[in-house]
């Protein structure tokens, strides 16, 4: 077949002949374009992830105003139950009142050195306290240390018992005790 029988072919099926060429177009466009459609889904799908994570971030953001005022406010609240290692006698003080609400002996508390090398906002402030009273009042002071005002982290606590054979009850509590703070 020559150039001149294709030619007179194509003159006696023009319809056919551009549906041929229309066909071997599209199959070859189809073919160039083949590995970009893998990426337009996979670009349709991260863009579609993208939109879910903004739709329920505004969904979660309607109650964001009254949610930053209630961290604001537990913020304050713990900022007030925090121990300042500076303020010994402050920080003493809170024994003492522990003391003269449950109606024992304090017979030693000391703060220890805080560790010079944290890098944390909050650190716990150590401890010793001795304490000596009825076994009831024993355990309700360090129940309310426990529940009290400042977090409290009881690291070691030893009890003995005191009064020889006279039954009377009497304890004594060594405790060692982190208290949170700042220092």
């Amino acid at each position: 077949m020559t150039f001149a029988d294709l030619i007179v072919r194509i003159k006696k099926q023009p319809i056919g002949f551009a549906c041929l060429m229309i066909c071997l177009l599209s199959g070859g466009w189809l073919y160039f374009r083949s590995g970009e459609i893998d990426a337009r889904q996979e670009e349709y799908r991260a863009k579609s992830e993208q939109a879910a994570k903004f739709i329920s971030n505004v969904g979660i953001a309607k109650n964001l105003p009254e949610q930053v005022a209630e961290l604001q406010a537990v913020s304050k609240e713990m900022d007030g139950r925090l121990v300042r290692a500076g303020q010994l006698a402050v920080n003493l003080q809170y024994f003492y009142k522990l003391e003269a609400e449950n109606e024992v002996k304090l017979l030693d508390v000391r703060q220890n050195p805080v560790p010079k090398n944290t890098k944390t906002l909050y650190t716990g402030i150590p401890y010793n306290v001795n304490i000596q009273g009825p076994y009831k009042n024993v355990m309700a002071f360090l129940q309310r240390l426990e529940k009290g005002k400042h977090f409290c982290r009881i690291n070691g606590a030893s009890f003995t018992k005191t009064g020889g054979t006279t039954g009377d009850g009497t304890m004594t509590l060594a405790l060692s005790l982190d208290l949170l703070g700042q220092p």
